[in-house]
């Protein structure tokens, strides 16, 4: 018996009058309730509005006339029933069945809601469990792929290819892996290369629609990522842990960083970075679309416990204080806010498996407290303009990115020039400084570059008090992404005449 099936038992056993297990996999709810019953030799039904109660009383189409049927067949029996949680808006059905449950619980009876959301009413909560059905494991998958390639007549796989498939597979519902297991030994029998593709492309697909999951392609490395000298390095002693080793030697699955800062600083570039040098998956997570979705409780659990089916992964949340915008008393306390906040706090807290969480915020105003607290993230970063070293650092990348020598440019004298600016903004002098060379026909200058660095103006220009409100906020509360001393150096530069 597998592990809901096991605990299923065991809360009837307990006696349990409902239990509410959620999830949109009713084919799959339904074989582990009749394994769960199976267990107990005791008897099973299904119940929908369509078929009746299957095998009681077919005829027992209403809610309350499966109550009945239910009530009147010998027990102990475990009842599933579909779409019961609508029915149950009726006062008079949820009525009948509070009166029901002292029988229910006498007789070994319990009624098993199978529902995609959590819905009820008044007076009942006190007396049902809840469970979630947990996506699919990888034995359960296995005997979905060989249902498949049995129905497609398809030889039988090497073990790697087996492996890969299957493993591609994690964080799938049942019947999606059904369906994407059988387009891919359509187009490849062997699940060779175009399976797995097939399959990473069906992937893509389902989280971006249904889960508000994006894979990534996180090919940049440390290199890539100018300044963030502090950060960098805590990378790299972080990336240990992900060593066999580490786990004997007692150490934790890293749990991620929350990055605060300045817009346009490197903080998604940080996300990417980080998770090629694990060398994981890299999935976002789009809060704010997941969030503003009917049942986004649901959906908030259901995208976070895919993000832990394909584990070790590293799972990017971009400013995230936008998605529990709200949640805080003093945003107005929404209560539907708080409760999806403290659902992800949990979730932070308790979660399983290798998830490492990388959270980027630019308001820390509107940051929750709840987020702060250590146990959640690892570390807490504060990422400010870069420092001198840095930009030159940032300007030197950007050019080698656009085949340019940066030996050949006076970087030194441009980053004197580029002060408060952001990494995003130092960008944008060597895409312009490049646009002005090629209209003028020629090779890139530095004058080109100081002649685009004189042009812009920075957000610091703009948002001055913000900024300096934002690092003040920083001081004893994060650390330092960038080199040791850079903050401090910020804060005693003279301002300018």
């Amino acid at each position: 018996m597998s592990d809901v099936a096991t605990q299923l038992a065991g809360l009837w056993s307990a006696g349990t009058p409902i239990i509410y297990l959620l999830t949109s996999e009713e084919e799959r709810a339904v074989a582990l309730a009749r394994a769960a019953a199976e267990g107990f030799d005791a008897q099973f039904a299904t119940w929908s509005s369509h078929r009746g109660l299957v095998p009681q009383a077919p005829h027992a189409r209403s809610p309350i006339e499966a109550l009945d049927a239910i009530l009147a067949a010998p027990g102990p029996l475990l009842a599933v029933l579909l779409d019961f949680h609508v029915a149950l808006r009726d006062p008079g059905l949820a009525r009948a069945v509070r009166d029901a449950l002292p029988r229910l619980v006498a007789e070994g009876r319990c009624l098993l809601i199978v529902a995609p959301k959590l819905e009820l009413p008044d007076g009942l909560a006190e007396s049902v469990a809840t469970l979630r059905l947990p996506l699919p494991g990888l034995e359960e998958l296995a005997a979905v792929l060989d249902q498949a390639r049995q129905a497609t007549e398809a030889p039988a796989p090497d073990a790697a290819a087996r492996h890969r498939v299957l493993t591609s597979a994690r964080g799938f519902s049942e019947g999606q892996a059904r369906r994407a297991f059988t387009r891919a030994l359509h187009e490849d029998p062997s699940l060779g290369p175009v399976a797995a593709a097939s399959m990473l492309e069906e992937k893509r697909r389902l989280m971006a629609r249904e889960l508000g999951l994006e894979v990534v392609e996180a090919v940049e490395e440390p290199g890539h990522l100018g300044g963030l000298t502090s950060f960098k390095a805590w990378l790299d002693e972080r990336a240990q842990a992900f060593a066999p080793a580490a786990a004997a030697f007692g150490l934790p699955a890293p749990r991620g960083v929350l990055l605060v800062g300045v817009q346009g600083c490197g903080k998604s570039l940080a996300a990417k970075v980080a998770a090629a040098r694990f060398g994981i998956p890299l999935v976002r997570l789009d809060l704010p679309r997941v969030l503003g979705r009917e049942g986004a409780e649901e959906s908030l659990a259901a995208a976070l416990e895919a993000a832990e089916a394909i584990a070790p992964v590293a799972l990017w949340v971009d400013e995230i204080e936008k998605g529990f915008a709200g949640s805080a008393p003093g945003q107005g306390g929404e209560a539907r806010a708080a409760r999806l906040l403290g659902s992800f706090s949990t979730w932070l807290q308790e979660r399983q498996g290798s998830v490492f969480v990388v959270a980027t915020a630019n308001d820390v105003t509107r940051l929750p407290p709840e987020l702060l607290r250590r146990g959640r993230f690892d570390e807490l970063f504060f990422v400010d303009l870069p420092d001198l070293e840095a930009r030159r650092e940032i300007l030197a990348l950007h050019l080698r990115r656009r085949d340019r020598d940066p030996e050949l440019l006076d970087l030194a004298a441009l980053s004197e020039l580029c002060a408060d600016f952001s990494g995003a903004e130092l960008e944008q002098v060597v895409v312009g400084g490049l646009h002005r060379a090629f209209a003028m026909a020629r090779q890139l200058e530095t004058a080109d570059l100081r002649r685009m660095a004189q042009d812009l103006v920075p957000l610091f220009k703009t948002y001055e008090e913000q900024i300096k409100a934002l690092r003040e906020w920083a001081r004893g509360r994060a650390r330092v992404a960038g080199r040791a001393g850079a903050v401090v150096d910020l804060f005693r530069r003279a301002p300018k005449g």
